[in-house]
């Protein structure tokens, strides 16, 4: 029995048909048959049932199908784990594009000066792209907004954030403690297109009969805070500390927070995503993230 044998059963699975998979895999139909009747004899069972007008499984072949999914999924971990023998270690970071680049990079310079050998590959996108490239192993780690369904066992907190309004500080919004959501009535506005908030409730302004006018729109945090403090306009945004002509205010009648962490894909057995996670749950980065530091000295371990 060989890969490309599990690979032929589980095309004929996907489309219940010898001449539907041998399309898909391009091969000539008497070759995939071929190749299913060796595995069969070499088995010592019927896999297939050929009699319908669909091609079903038998009994042995269902017992199979769980096995082949496992030998698939053990080659492809064991080609993961194997990976560093072969070349420079390599962390394939996705970072969400609506986090502030600084607020975690001294976290990831600290990883850099604690692993120099490493080399780090690193991704900005939304929250479900990140989650798509850590299903389909594209990436091997993601810094990225957490929610109620994620596992503990693969996610690791690292700070929560509110979502204020950021305003210029020339603006008079920057003078009050609290406005009103219909207040943002045609103010000149930043839309962050990718912000989780507003990807999941496109109307979340227009359902409260309000119409800011958008201006901007940015797919970039960093592009999102410049804009602002350009004075070009306001957002609702998570609060980043100590960012200079750029003020915060709240409105009334939204409660809006988030919780930022690592996560990773638990089929993902890498020593580089442990070393990472490893580092930001010292006690003292923990603390200097969720006060908004972007980076803690490095501890002498001489």
């Amino acid at each position: 029995m060989n890969l490309d044998q599990i690979h032929y059963f589980l095309a004929i699975v996907e489309t219940e048909s010898f001449t539907q998979a041998a399309e898909k895999l391009l091969l000539s139909q008497p070759s995939l048959s071929s190749a299913i009747k060796k595995l069969e004899r070499e088995l010592g069972v019927i896999l297939f049932d050929r009699g319908g007008r669909r091609t079903t499984l038998t009994p042995a072949g269902e017992v199979f199908l769980t096995k082949a999914r496992q030998i698939l999924e053990d080659y492809e971990q064991a080609l993961y784990q194997l990976r560093d023998f072969h070349k420079q270690p390599t962390l394939r970071l996705g970072i969400l594009s609506t986090l502030s680049i600084a607020s975690v990079a001294g976290l990831i310079r600290c990883f850099r000066q604690e692993h120099p050998d490493i080399i780090l590959e690193l991704r900005s996108s939304h929250a479900d792209d990140l989650d798509r490239c850590l299903a389909e192993k594209e990436i091997d780690l993601a810094i990225t907004a957490l929610n109620e369904t994620d596992n503990t066992e693969t996610s690791l907190t690292l700070f929560n954030q509110h979502f204020l309004l950021g305003v210029p500080s020339i603006h008079p919004f920057a003078q009050r403690e609290i406005i009103n959501l219909n207040e943002l009535d045609n103010q000149p506005y930043i839309q962050r297109i990718n912000c989780e908030f507003w990807r999941a409730d496109p109307l979340i302004y227009e359902s409260a009969g309000v119409y800011p006018n958008m201006i901007y729109r940015a797919d970039c945090e960093e592009w999102v805070i410049a804009l602002i403090q350009a004075g070009f306009g306001m957002s609702v945004m998570p609060e980043w500390k100590n960012l200079s002509n750029v003020v915060y205010v709240d409105i009334e009648e939204m409660n809006l927070e988030r919780t930022v962490g690592l996560k990773w894909n638990s089929k993902h057995n890498l020593n580089v995503v442990s070393l990472f996670c490893d580092l930001a749950a010292q006690q003292d980065w923990q603390l200097a993230l969720a006060n908004g530091f972007q980076e803690v000295p490095l501890k002498d371990n001489s």
